[in-house]
């Protein structure tokens, strides 16, 4: 071990206390190598507390596992080993649980409830490869199994029936939000609200809630911004990751895949909305597919 490093230890041992103090207590190198090594040393803390305050958030959404588009998220997977991330957050619907809905079922249905929840665990391995710190948010599907258990109370006091025991998130390490996430005033969640049109529906959950937001919910990308005297705010739909035609909807729906990256830098935010077509989207100067 170098004196640098030793004196650093010695220094962040003693409360990283100041020139004075170090010059009087510390005696294994000059005091010309103390005041040049406490100067680099605050140096890097204010790096890395600049970096701190800079922070890249990925939402993505409504992959509805089973009915997800493998190949987008294959194509996700490659920007995510590429492009260096905070956190990722996913607003609602990984999963669809097609089984509890109140729908009428096709009986001839391929996948089981059980075939949905290992697929989505294999998805959710793969992403905590490439991201350090995950949220998981509660989305209208997600909730199907809530809505099950409630309708059979003698299962609902089992432990290992809650979703997030079920994906095992606390072994993967993903924090697990029944309806939202906030981070610096900005609030992320599935979304409850469905409009007609792209931004039509961030105008309305703006409107209803008040500041900043990404959501999920429509399958659709937009975003809408207002401006007041209180400052600027934007709501931002998250398109989805799912098939764009499964097999319980007949004709072509509005929807868009796609995702969101914002650039977190103290309080303020810049958002990215990336639309994917075919399996293939640009970030950077990079075109994935």
């Amino acid at each position: 071990m170098n004196e640098k490093q030793l004196f650093y230890d010695w220094w962040k041992g003693n409360g990283c206390r100041g020139i004075s103090y170090c010059e009087n207590n510390y005696r294994k190198i000059c005091s010309r190598k103390i005041r040049e090594y406490l100067k680099e040393f605050e140096e890097e803390n204010k790096s890395k507390h600049k970096e701190k305050n800079k922070q890249r958030i990925v939402q993505i959404n409504d992959l509805h596992i089973p009915y997800h588009d493998k190949k987008t998220i294959e194509v996700f997977l490659k920007f995510l080993q590429d492009v260096k991330i905070d956190k990722l957050v996913i607003a609602g619907d990984l999963l669809d649980f097609y089984e509890l809905s109140t729908f009428d079922k096709d009986p001839m249905r391929k996948y089981n409830i059980q075939d949905e929840i290992d697929q989505c665990y294999e998805i959710l391995k793969e992403f905590k490869k490439y991201c350090p710190e995950i949220h998981f948010i509660k989305g209208n599907h997600c909730d199907r199994l809530r809505r099950f258990l409630w309708k059979n109370p003698s299962l609902a006091s089992i432990k290992v029936l809650e979703l997030s025991k079920l994906l095992n998130m606390d072994t993967l390490g993903i924090e697990y939000h029944d309806f939202e996430y906030i981070f610096r005033k900005f609030r992320f969640t599935h979304g409850s609200i469905v409009r007609q049109e792209s931004g039509a529906t961030a105008k309305a959950e703006l409107l209803k809630y008040g500041g900043s937001m990404g959501s999920g919910h429509t399958h659709r990308l937009g975003f809408y911004i207002k401006t007041d005297a209180r400052g600027t705010v934007g709501a931002y739909e998250g398109g989805c990751m799912c098939d764009l035609n499964p097999e319980y909807i007949q004709g072509v729906p509005n929807w868009q895949q796609g995702f969101l990256v914002f650039d977190f830098d103290n309080d303020r935010f810049f958002c990215q909305v990336v639309p994917i077509l075919d399996h293939k989207f640009i970030f950077g100067k990079k075109k994935y597919q």
